[in-house]
């Protein structure tokens, strides 16, 4: 039985979108344990509403937070002001060994501090760093990192970004001995900054199916597995792809309205349009692991709908199934003790 703690009352539709989710969760996986984070009182007059009765309420436990950090409040806000927030207690139910995994839909920047100054950094491991799985047109995922944890980063993170995100690839995503690239201008080693090109040699050493340099192109394309970036590069690149995701969808649907033929071609094209959303819609992933921390830390998406955060959940399952945070331990305790310092 895994225990994950879910911060019930993160995210712009919670807590009805993150108790659909848990209902389903719940339903999908019977070694699942949920301890539901948020207003007590609140949330016993709501869990039934959801489905959680019976068998599936008999695993979970609702632990009490008075307290949620808003969009408007600092990410630090839980060390001082919010220690009481459901996010904050949530990521102490993991760090006291109460659950193996915490899920987050809220305030992005509050989720990484918890993750990393409540459960703290793995040994070895410089900077955690935020992963995004994003579908690609081969109908597979493509692991981006890092989307934001490091705006500024050093070869030798880039490397442990490389090593953390091929681990999460084969043990969570299923990919055996996943393709591993580094974000860059152009396919040829001699292209792209000193940073760059720097962290392919280190990663070059490592125990990894590395393929080199990968470019923009390559996220959707399926030739990369795993592409490791600098955070402020990954962020611009998953923002921009949301957004274009969204722009596709839209302009589709306006063109599909403009007459009564393109209806009607629109309602032919329906299930082939069905299977192309789905191979661009982030709710089959539900969230991104902060990988590097001690503890399997998923943050999703604000928007997310209860499919999306019962996605989250499960990837913290398979996370805490597979030994993920173990995994990323020993193999940097290892390898990276046989990489030469750049």
């Amino acid at each position: 039985m895994c225990r994950i703690a879910l911060d019930v009352m993160g995210g712009d539709y919670a807590p009805h979108s993150t108790l659909e989710g848990a209902g389903l969760a719940l339903a999908a996986h019977d070694d699942l344990y949920l301890l539901l984070v948020g207003d007590e009182t609140r949330l016993k007059s709501l869990v039934a509403h959801f489905g959680i009765r019976g068998d599936l309420a008999a695993r979970t436990e609702i632990v009490h937070a008075p307290s949620v950090v808003t969009m408007e409040d600092k990410a630090t806000s839980i060390l001082k002001d919010k220690k009481d927030s459901s996010i904050r207690i949530a990521a102490q139910l993991v760090r006291d060994g109460r659950a193996d995994g915490v899920v987050s839909m809220g305030h992005t920047g509050a989720a990484m501090v918890a993750s990393k100054m409540i459960l703290g950094t793995l040994p070895g491991v410089d900077r955690p760093c935020l992963a995004s799985v994003m579908p690609n047109m081969i109908g597979g995922p493509t692991v981006l990192l890092d989307v934001g944890a490091n705006l500024d980063s050093k070869p030798e993170h880039i490397a442990q970004f490389a090593l953390m995100g091929a681990l999460y690839a084969e043990e969570v995503l299923g990919i055996k001995r996943p393709k591993v690239g580094i974000l860059s201008v152009g396919e040829e080693d001699g292209k792209g900054t000193d940073t760059t090109k720097s962290a392919a040699q280190v990663i070059k050493q490592l125990d990894l199916n590395f393929g080199g340099n990968a470019e923009g192109r390559d996220i959707w394309n399926g030739n990369f597995d795993v592409i490791a970036c600098d955070g402020f590069v990954g962020n611009v690149v998953l923002k921009s792809s949301e957004a274009l995701a969204e722009g596709i969808l839209l302009g589709l649907r306006d063109s599909i309205m403009q007459g009564w033929l393109s209806q009607l071609g629109g309602m032919l094209a329906k299930p082939a349009m069905r299977r192309f959303m789905k191979k661009l819609d982030y709710v089959e992933y539900g969230g991104a692991p902060l990988l590097g921390v001690k503890g399997v830390s998923i943050i999703g998406h604000g928007r997310s709908n209860g499919r999306a955060v019962s996605s989250a959940i499960r990837a913290a399952l398979l996370g805490c199934e597979h030994h993920v945070v173990e995994r990323i331990q020993d193999s940097l305790a290892v390898l990276l003790s046989q990489a030469t310092p750049t």
